[in-house]
Parts: C-alpha cells; structure tokens; sequence
C-alpha cells in the first residue's frame, strides 16, 4: 500500500471525496485508501484532515483563478464571445466533476460560519462575482450590475446543485444561455 503520488494528486483525490461525500464523512482513512497511501503516508504530507481540505479548496480556487475567472478578469472590456467561454468553462469543470462546487458543498455543510473555510469560502464566491460584475457593468449602474452578479452566482449555483442531483447539465446550459443574452445586447462581439 506504500504508493507514490503527487500531492497534488493526493489533494486533488481528497477534493473530490470531499465533493462526493462531504467533508464530515470522509475520513482520513477514506482519503489514504483512495490515494493507495497509508495514513502514516498521508501525514506526512498534511498535519490532519483540515489543512488537506484546505489545500483542497485552495487548489480548486487556483484552478478557477487560472482556467475560468481569468476569462473575463484579464480582459479590459470582456465581450459576449468571453462570457461564452466562460460559461463553456464552468460547465467544463462541473462535467468533469458532478458532485458540485466544493466551497458551496462546504458552506451548506458547515452553515457558512466555520472560520477555517469560510474566509476562502467567501473569497472565491467574490471573485467570481466579480467575473459578472465586469461584464455587466459595461451597461448598467454599478449598484444594478453588482445585484446581477450576486444574482448569476446564485443561480449558476443552484444549477451546479441540481446537476448533483439530476446529473444533468441542461440547467445550467440553459441559465448561461440567459446571462449570455442579458448581455448580449450590451456587450461587444
């Protein structure tokens, strides 16, 4: 059972145990199992179950940071095709990972309050807020684009939810497809 692995890997492996199952019902022992590590192993790597969802959440964010918010967040003045490419984006990643949003999974689990994540919790659902933000603050009052945004997210997420149970992305394909109209007819091609 002495496996080598990235811990990238082992982070990314915890991630999704964490998404699957939720964060109070994996153990460390799910988690070492899973990566074909023993729990000796495994701590060697990280002082207990926390600092590896944290490096969890964190490689997530990092990932949205790179991959996704910067589509828009890069750009002076995003247009409607770099919205599109967001959204094909967002969808990409929740296809490859049905289980949904490990910050949302995390903040219903733990009521949102537990100091440990909710900082991280809240500064990912930001950023992404402010993905929709910029875009739509191209054409509306700043106070209105900013209720919007708040408005995307929780819609996406709702979505990202019900793909978890449904397993069916049409909900959220169809909800991009009305933020990409909304926008539309303000935003340049």
């Amino acid at each position: 059972m002495n496996k080598v692995i990235e811990k990238t890997e082992l982070v990314r492996i915890a991630g999704e145990l964490f998404r699957q199952k939720g964060y109070s019902a994996t153990s460390i022992d799910d988690i070492a199992k899973q990566c074909g590590l023993t729990k000796g192993s495994l701590y060697h790597h990280f002082a207990g179950k926390e600092e590896l969802a944290l490096a969890a959440v964190e490689q997530v964010h990092e990932y949205y940071r790179e991959n996704i918010f910067s589509l828009i967040l890069e750009r002076e003045r995003p247009t409607a095709a770099d919205l599109a490419q967001f959204n094909r984006a967002v969808e990409a990643f929740f296809a490859e990972h049905p289980y949904g949003c490990l910050f949302a999974n995390l903040s219903l689990e733990m009521g949102g309050t537990y100091a440990v994540f909710k900082k991280r919790i809240d500064s990912f659902f930001e950023e992404w807020t402010s993905c929709y933000r910029k875009a739509f603050a191209q054409s509306m009052p700043e106070a209105e684009a900013d209720a919007c945004a708040q408005d995307a997210v929780a819609s996406v997420q709702g979505c990202v939810l019900m793909n978890r149970i449904w397993q069916n992305l049409g909900p959220l394909r169809r909800q991009h497809a009305r933020l990409l109209r909304l926008c539309e007819n303000v935003l340049p091609s």
